[in-house]
């Protein structure tokens, strides 16, 4: 090996190692916050397709009727 592609290999190491203690430093709040985050757009994606449902719904039985 020589002192390139040692160089190179230890850059990637200490680019790994940045990245994981990156995500571990995240607090208790802020793992909350991006969780309430998360659920409100799933609730938000839930209700959207639950009213375009009821719409489809609706024009159906209006076409039929």
């Amino acid at each position: 090996m020589n002192k390139e592609e040692l160089d190179k290999i230890s850059e990637d190491i200490e680019n790994n190692t940045n990245e994981t203690e990156a995500t571990k430093n995240l607090c208790v709040h802020d793992l909350r916050r991006k969780l309430k985050e998360k659920l409100k757009k799933e609730a938000i994606n839930k209700v959207v397709i639950l009213s375009t449902l009821i719409f489809f719904i609706g024009f159906l039985s209006l076409l039929v009727y």
